[in-house]
């Protein structure tokens, strides 16, 4: 019985969330006036910031004067975008945007990406982990470091991204990680066995890969979070948001917009407040805290206050990368 209301009480997030989605943020301002006025001196890396929520989150935080970071596979599009950008803003502020490579579909590359961002020893106040993949109905599809796509892009590449900066985002006085993650992980179980081995065929569903990806993710950072506090760090605040069902190039059946759907603007709504609103840090748990598209805290998947199972998520996600399970202590002792 109670695991009946389990999946009542799932299918009602998932409903809420998605289809009435526009009642619950009807009162909320344009995604430029949740910001504050300025944020000049403050860094900030997004990715996948060459459409839908990152363009536009990385659009609105330079016109509020922080220094953006296009983190992107294709950096000629991001470069075409970055001078439209200059152009229509020459009778405001002087932009400060730069584009650097990231391929999150190669281990490698994050791990060139974090190398050449760590060589300036420069503070880094908010990583935002917005891109992401879902190969809707495909098969199953394996990187070149033999992980399953969804399992790669949406978790494991961005979870050392995320390690790999720890030191840069420690510098900063107040840091905060921004995990852009989906309502669909309520619905979701997480198997690490299967991220780096094939499944048979007719097992597989990309929505439940899709699905599993993003709620290990966020296993992962409440962990993160846990760890950091540990070492008696604060200074980094870890959020997972959820934007809403928003009309991006991520499914390509939804670039149709139905009534019910968010264009990139209201999507990023929510990330940008987690990114910058002093009000979130009243609502974190331990340092860790999940938001909905109506940028209040939301109910999150039990999975994920299972502690023994969101530290399996940590241990397989480390064994993937060759990283020390204490990892997060060792770099903090190092930039002491």
């Amino acid at each position: 019985m109670m695991e009946r209301w389990g999946w009542v009480r799932t299918l009602w997030e998932m409903v809420k969330e998605i289809f009435c989605q526009k009642l619950l943020t009807y009162h909320l301002p344009p995604s430029s006036h949740l910001l504050p006025n300025n944020l000049s001196g403050l860094s900030v890396i997004v990715t996948g910031a060459t459409s839908g929520i990152g363009l536009q989150t990385a659009w609105e935080l330079a016109k509020a004067g922080a220094h953006v970071i296009m983190a992107c596979r294709n950096t000629k599009a991001a470069n075409n975008i970055v001078c439209q950008w200059k152009k229509d803003a020459h009778n405001s502020r002087i932009l400060d945007v730069e584009v650097m490579e990231l391929d999150l579909l190669s281990l490698s590359s994050v791990q060139q990406f974090a190398t050449d961002w760590e060589k300036r020893a420069e503070p880094l106040h908010i990583l935002i982990n917005n891109a992401g993949i879902y190969l809707m109905g495909e098969p199953q599809r394996v990187s070149d470091e033999g992980l399953e796509q969804h399992i790669q892009v949406n978790h494991i590449a961005p979870a050392l991204l995320t390690l790999l900066l720890l030191p840069s985002l420690l510098r900063a006085p107040t840091s905060r990680i921004i995990n852009v993650n989906s309502v669909v992980h309520h619905c979701a179980v997480v198997e690490p066995k299967y991220w780096n081995s094939r499944i048979e065929e007719h097992k597989f569903s990309s929505f439940k890969a899709y699905g599993a990806s993003k709620l290990a993710h966020l296993m992962f950072l409440k962990i993160l979070a846990n760890k950091l506090l540990e070492q008696r760090k604060t200074s980094i605040k870890c959020l997972a948001v959820h934007p809403g069902v928003v009309t991006t190039n991520l499914v390509p059946g939804f670039q149709k917009k139905a009534f019910w759907m968010f264009d990139p603007a209201e999507g990023a709504r929510s990330v940008l407040f987690c990114a910058t609103s002093d009000d979130v840090v009243c609502n974190l748990v331990k340092g860790f805290g999940y938001y909905s598209c109506n940028c209040k805290p939301a109910r999150i998947s039990p999975h994920v206050a299972d502690t023994d199972s969101c530290l399996e998520v940590w241990q397989k996600t480390m064994e993937i990368l060759k990283l020390n399970m204490n990892y997060v202590s060792h770099v903090i002792a190092n930039i002491q």
